[in-house]
């Protein structure tokens, strides 16, 4: 895919939660959840480094990846990419990225939690979703398909973390070392011209710039915008390149390890450029929430 000439600054509009002092009511309704309300909202241009230089480079190992920034990116051909509209498939693809989580961490083992499909369609509506007890089973995400992420986030706040990795594990986490969740993201086709996952490097975030929000599964951060914040993407990802997303870990900063890491789906700036028409269309993507556990 062509690159961006090195002198011209990349740039991305995303969305953002408005922090607590910028609102003109109690923040604090946010901590119950109700249907259909949210937060307010800004979305910001920033500027967004690509990742491609360093992902047809020579990157650094994954495991590394995720223990300093959060997010790891690397090169990964599916087996069963286009069989996820059965159930059978999904169940392959589901087993195929255990496999590569747990060859990255080298943990004692990793649950598939559960999968989403989103699509970058304005008519797109959130679909309603049980709050899961057990990893799920016998499900085609292509099935039930979800919008993209489109404010910056984290999935689960430390408390919520502890208990999904329980629920998948079914027993208590006093049981293990420590365990992890770590999502799995990867387009259907590509390359990826509008909406594109985008990370932002944990180091750069403030305290002041982490917000807390309840949703119908449990708590959630929400992220406010500073203008130190670095934010990274792969420009035109294709489906054979992959991004690991830590959201939780058990030892919480111990060995000086981030924590996790804040995404979005982000509107980058002219990212079509260069791309023959046939070929720009809506984003379509797979993510897989893994339980890593260690005995």
């Amino acid at each position: 895919m062509p690159a961006p000439n090195s002198t011209d600054q990349l740039t991305a509009v995303i969305g953002f939660t408005l922090p607590p002092n910028r609102m003109d009511h109690d923040p604090s309704i946010y901590m119950a959840w109700q249907p259909g309300r949210s937060k307010p909202l800004e979305k910001i241009r920033v500027p967004v480094t690509d990742l491609r230089p360093e992902l047809e480079g020579t990157p650094v190992e994954p495991l590394k990846q995720l223990k300093t920034r959060g997010f790891g990116i690397m090169k990964h051909e599916s087996k069963w990419l286009s069989e996820i509209p059965s159930e059978k498939g999904t169940e392959a693809y589901l087993k195929e990225c255990v496999g590569i989580l747990q060859n990255i961490l080298g943990c004692d083992k990793v649950i598939a939690w559960n999968s989403v499909c989103r699509k970058n369609d304005p008519n797109e509506k959130e679909k309603k979703v049980e709050k899961q007890k057990e990893p799920e089973k016998g499900f085609i995400p292509t099935e039930r398909v979800q919008p993209i992420a489109g404010v910056a986030h984290v999935d689960q706040n430390a408390e919520w973390g502890y208990e999904l990795c329980g629920k998948a594990a079914g027993k208590s986490m006093s049981e293990y070392k420590r365990c992890q969740i770590i999502n799995i993201w990867r387009p259907l086709h590509g390359p990826v011209t509008n909406a594109p996952l985008a990370m932002l490097d944990p180091k750069t975030l403030l305290p002041e710039d982490i917000g807390t929000h309840a949703s119908q599964y449990g708590f959630g951060h929400d992220l406010h915008h500073s203008p130190g914040q670095e934010w990274a993407y792969i420009r035109h990802q294709m489906p054979d390149e992959i991004i690991l997303l830590k959201c939780y870990d058990s030892d919480q900063g111990k060995n000086g390890e981030v924590l996790w890491c804040g995404h979005v789906a982000v509107q980058v700036d002219n990212d079509a450029e260069g791309i023959p028409e046939e070929l720009v269309r809506e984003r379509e993507s797979i993510e897989v929430r893994l339980v890593a556990l260690w005995d």
